[in-house]
């Protein structure tokens, strides 16, 4: 990984921050930064470097752009206008430099009365209805909102109201008129003297009325006004047909252009967050970002053609800064980074453990939770997932797979084990190789963790660590010793003597607590300690020693998973065999296996996770790094 600075002419600006954009290789960092580390340092023996380097004492951040809002309307409303969903463009036939915005100038017009059409049909459909209750009333309605002495109000009551109304209808100062039925109720006119306006709103408003706007807008009867919408309608809809027609034959002829048109406004919004993280003087930009070094030849080739551009490259470990990590996986251990990356996203120094973490992961899943049937769930059930989550789809689908094999090797389906034959061992038939072979696995496991966190140790020249830490080299010989103890005990199976054993576990505890020491002599440099840290370390010994022990012991619960997921189903099996009948059976079956698929699977999914985190991630690998995000181009709504 290095950092890249660029510096070039501003007239070019916008042009170089696309061509960044469109590598997806670069991640944008700040440049004032790099500015202030003096990272943009030039050769001033070239008359043009001594220009740059005096424009140095001219470094201000870049003002957001005023009419990029602007802008950003004018390539939504094209889109819009034009019908277009998902913009397809070649991002290499962009060009920054040329004025996209005359497409903007020349449909602005058809646009804004396209709009309008839209919008006054919108309000003649809203409205034509409500005039559509009074068609039976043979009065010029604008005449009724003129009156001196009186108030007149059209309104709907539901059914209740209504009786309500005839009933007291005797007590209000008001002649109200019944002029329509209708679904949501009768349609009323209301008049009544504007001396009583608060009172008569107090009822109507007790009988829940519902105003219908209708006076003032329109003259002439509620009829008249209806025949004149249709008149109105049919021109507007013949206005809206002929923008329309010229909008699709303008498309036809000018898609592609119309397409790098709207992409090309809306990149703008993606140069102004770039612009966030860069300088300028009165003549030149600073941009600064990640790039990884794979990338960093192709990235260099393309700013090429930018006469006035320089980019210099910088090792960021010897300026002290710690570079973010750039993930490559292949496609099959991809989603497995989602779990990794719970746990903490790599350092650049250390090694990625995502695909060691993917295989021991299934692993561990499928031996939990083997069965065919009950993996084959989970695989189609990865499949729909992944449609809307790619990531976690992918995941599940794997577990299934393992889970399936697994249920092959143990003879399971759907918990049964009458269909097929197992081409392994039936966990429940062989409990204690069950949970033998689980510490067996448990134990390749272990061992190839302190390989892996030994190797990254070295890597990061934490030797200390390395060859005399409870997860270097010492503390490993203790576990190898404990180990083979445990074999002769149990096995009555020795590589090594007993006795040699134990002195290897002495010397190896020694070390560990004189390990600073030890150093201080290797180095020949003097190691200051601090007050009680020899008790401290006699009390980290305690924890190494119940650490061991409790990491082996720990992968049991894989064979005890194994044996009590047949043990679950054979529980369901005798509920449905004490009712007695074929459909209870059938039932309890299909139940079983739904509470096993839900809940065990999710049980078994937190098992494997903490076996990986606390057993195997405690051994090599730490997960303090950040992710590398490359700044790209973006064109989703803000």
């Amino acid at each position: 990984m290095r950092i890249m600075n660029v510096v070039a002419p501003l007239e070019v600006m916008e042009s170089v921050v696309v061509d960044i954009l469109k590598t997806g290789a670069v991640s944008i960092i700040n440049s004032q930064n790099q500015i202030d580390n003096n990272a943009f340092t030039f050769n001033l023996e070239n008359e043009k470097n001594l220009e740059r380097a005096i424009e140095l004492n001219h470094i201000a951040p870049f003002e957001r752009d005023s009419m990029i809002n602007t802008t950003i309307e004018k390539a939504k409303e094209m889109e819009e206008f034009f019908g277009i969903k998902d913009l397809k463009v070649d991002y290499d036939k962009i060009d920054m430099g040329v004025n996209h915005e005359a497409f903007y100038d020349e449909i602005k017009y058809k646009s804004k009365r396209l709009r309008e059409i839209r919008e006054d049909l919108k309000v003649i459909d809203g409205i034509e209805e409500n005039y559509d209750y009074f068609k039976n009333v043979n009065i010029d309605l604008s005449k009724l909102s003129d009156l001196k002495y009186f108030k007149v109000r059209f309104g709907i009551l539901d059914k209740e109201a209504r009786f309500r109304l005839k009933k007291n209808y005797g007590n209000i100062l008001a002649m109200i008129f019944h002029t329509a039925t209708i679904d949501e109720g009768e349609v009323y006119l209301a008049i009544f003297p504007k001396e009583v306006e608060k009172e008569i709103d107090r009822i109507l408003k007790s009988l829940n009325w519902e105003d219908v706007e209708i006076l003032g807008r329109y003259k002439g009867t509620a009829k008249e006004i209806l025949e004149n919408f249709e008149t109105e309608k049919e021109a507007l809809k013949k206005e809206e047909k002929e923008i329309l027609e010229y909008r699709d034959n303008f498309l036809k002829s000018n898609r592609e252009e119309v397409e790098t048109a709207i992409t090309s406004m809306l990149i703008s919004e993606n140069i102004e967050e770039v612009k966030r993280y860069m300088a300028k003087s009165n003549k030149y930009f600073y941009l600064s970002g990640w790039v990884s070094l794979r990338d960093k030849d192709r990235v260099e080739e393309i700013l090429s053609k930018y006469d006035g551009l320089l980019t210099s490259f910088r090792d960021p470990i010897e300026q002290g800064i710690k570079p973010p990590t750039k993930l490559r996986n292949s496609n099959f251990f991809k989603p497995f980074e989602l779990l990794v990356n719970m746990y903490g996203v790599p350092s650049y120094t250390e090694k990625d453990p995502t695909s060691l973490f993917a295989v021991t992961y299934m692993l561990l899943y499928g031996a939990m939770f083997g069965d065919l049937g009950q993996g084959a769930v989970f695989f189609l059930a990865g499949i729909f997932l992944s449609k809307k989550n790619k990531s976690f789809g992918g995941l599940l689908k794997r577990l299934g797979f393992s889970s399936a094999v697994f249920g092959i090797l143990y003879g399971s389906v759907f918990g049964i084990e009458e269909w097929i034959k197992p081409l392994l061992i039936r966990p429940f038939e062989n409990i204690n190789t069950t949970l033998g072979a689980a510490i067996g696995v448990g134990i390749v496991f272990l061992i190839i963790s302190y390989a892996l966190g030994f190797i990254n140790k070295i890597t990061n020249k934490e030797y200390e660590e390395a060859f005399l830490g409870k997860e270097g080299l010492a503390g490993f010989l203790v576990f190898l010793s404990f180990v083979n103890l445990a074999a002769s005990k149990v096995l009555n199976v020795s590589i090594v003597p007993a006795k040699l054993c134990t002195i290897i576990i002495v010397i190896s505890l020694l070390a560990m607590i004189l390990s600073k020491v030890i150093m201080s002599a290797i180095t020949k440099e003097k190691i200051e300690t601090e007050d009680g840290y020899y008790i401290g370390a006699v009390f980290g010994l305690l924890e190494t020693i119940l650490s061991v022990v409790s990491n082996i012991i720990s992968f049991i619960r894989v064979g005890a998973f194994a044996i009590n997921h047949v043990g679950l189903f054979i529980a369901f099996k005798t509920i449905g065999q004490m009712i007695g009948t074929t459909s209870a059976n059938i039932i309890a079956l299909i139940v079983g296996n739904i509470i096993i698929i839900g809940l065990e699977g999710l049980i078994v999914f937190i098992q494997s996770l903490r076996l990986e985190y606390y057993e195997m991630f405690s051994k090599y690998y730490t997960g303090d790094g950040y992710e590398f995000v490359p700044t790209t181009i973006r064109l989703e709504d803000k």
